[in-house]
C-alpha cells in the first residue's frame, strides 16, 4: 500500500520565542512512501533535489529507523520514498523538522504503529534537539512547546489572519554556524527583556495587534547575535520596516526573514525593498507568501 505524507513549513522563534514558539506555514512537502522492492529506493524532486542524500543517510529515512527502533520493530529491505519538496532547505523554514516529521509518519504507516501525536511529538523534538519547529509542523497553527526530561508539553495558541512574507537570500547558514553565534550567558535584563515581549507577542498574534507585533516581536538572546552575520540582513530589516512592513523576525534560526506586512498592498513595495538590500550585499534573494496553515502533517492512502 502507497501512502502519501505532506509536512508543512514552519517558522520559529518569531522574534523572542527562541526554542519554545512556531507557526505552521501553508508550503508543504510532500512524500509517498510504500514497501516495496528489496532495497532502498530515494527519489527527490524540487527544493534539495540533487542536493539531498539518496541513501541510508537521508533524514527521512534514518529517522524511519528510529522511530522503528523506538518502537522495536524492524523495516523491510525494500522501501520506497518519493519526495516532492517545496521548503527550501536550510533557509529557516523548518526544512530539517519536515524531513523528521515525514520520517517518523513514515515508519508508523509501513510498520502499522498506532497514530500517537505525544510519541511522536517527543521523538521528534528528541531527534531535532527544540521543539519549535516540529510542534507547529504536527499540530498546524501556532504553537508554544517545551522540552523537559525528553517530555513535550505543546499547545496551539489562538492566531490571527496575518499577511506573510518570507525573504530567502541565497546564503549558506547552517543551523550549526547560527547555534555558534550564540554567547554561552546573557545578561539577566535581555532574558527578561525576551519573557515580557513573549508575552505580550502571544497576545498580538493571536489579536492580529499590528501595531503591538512592531514592539513584541523584538528580541535579545538571539537576533542580535545572528543579524550580523548574514550579509545584508541589517539593511533588509531596515528597508523592510522603512516601506511599511509592521513587524520583521529571522526566520528560525535564518538567514530568512519573517515579514508581517500591514496588508497584501504592502508586499511589492516591501519585496523590492529587501530585496534590493539583500542585492547591494551580493545575494540573490527569493520571496515567498504563503498563509498561515491550522492544519499539520497528514498521512492518506494512495492505493
Amino acid at each position: 500500500m502507497r501512502h502519501l505524507i505532506r509536512v508543512p513549513a514552519t517558522t520559529a522563534n518569531l522574534g523572542p520565542g527562541f526554542d519554545c514558539l512556531g507557526l505552521a506555514l501553508d508550503l508543504w512537502n510532500d512524500v509517498e512512501v510504500e514497501a516495496a522492492g528489496d532495497s532502498l529506493t530515494i527519489t527527490v524532486e524540487g527544493e534539495g533535489a540533487g542536493k539531498i542524500p539518496l541513501d541510508r543517510s537521508n533524514t527521512i529515512y534514518k529517522t524511519m529507523q528510529l522511530y522503528a527502533n523506538r518502537h522495536h520493530k524492524t523495516l523491510p529491505k525494500g522501501i520506497k520514498l518519493h519526495c516532492r519538496n517545496r521548503i527550501p532547505v536550510g533557509s529557516g523554514l523548518g526544512s530539517s523538522s519536515a524531513a523528521i516529521v515525514s520520517g517518523i509518519l513514515a515508519a508508523s504507516v509501513i510498520l502499522e504503529i498506532p497514530q500517537d501525536l505525544t510519541d511522536q511529538l517527543e521523538c521528534s523534538a528528541n531527534i531535532e534537539g527544540h521543539p519549535d519547529n516540529v510542534g507547529p509542523c504536527l499540530l498546524g497553527g501556532l504553537v508554544a512547546a517545551i522540552l523537559s526530561d525528553n517530555k513535550v508539553i505543546a499547545r496551539k495558541l489562538e492566531v490571527a489572519s496575518l499577511s506573510l512574507m518570507i525573504v530567502v537570500p541565497d546564503y549558506h547558514f547552517p543551523t550549526e554556524t547560527a547555534r555558534a553565534a550564540l554567547p554561552k550567558e546573557l545578561p539577566r535584563q535581555d532574558a527578561i527583556f525576551n519573557l515580557g515581549h513573549l508575552a505580550l507577542l502571544t497576545y498580538g498574534l493571536g489579536r492580529g495587534d499590528l501595531d503591538l507585533l512592531a514592539s513584541a516581536m523584538q528580541d535579545k538572546l538571539h537576533q542580535p547575535y545572528r543579524i550580523p552575520v548574514i550579509p545584508g540582513a541589517i539593511e533588509a530589516i531596515a528597508a523592510a520596516k522603512q516601506n511599511g512592513a509592521a513587524a520583521v523576525a529571522l526566520s528560525g534560526a535564518g538567514p530568512s526573514l519573517l515579514i508581517v506586512l500591514h496588508g497584501d498592498g504592502d508586499r511589492d513595495k516591501v519585496g523590492q525593498a529587501v530585496t534590493e538590500a539583500y542585492r547591494v550585499a551580493g545575494l540573490t534573494s527569493h520571496i515567498f507568501s504563503p498563509e498561515i496553515t491550522l492544519s499539520g502533517a497528514s498521512i492518506s492512502v494512495i492505493s
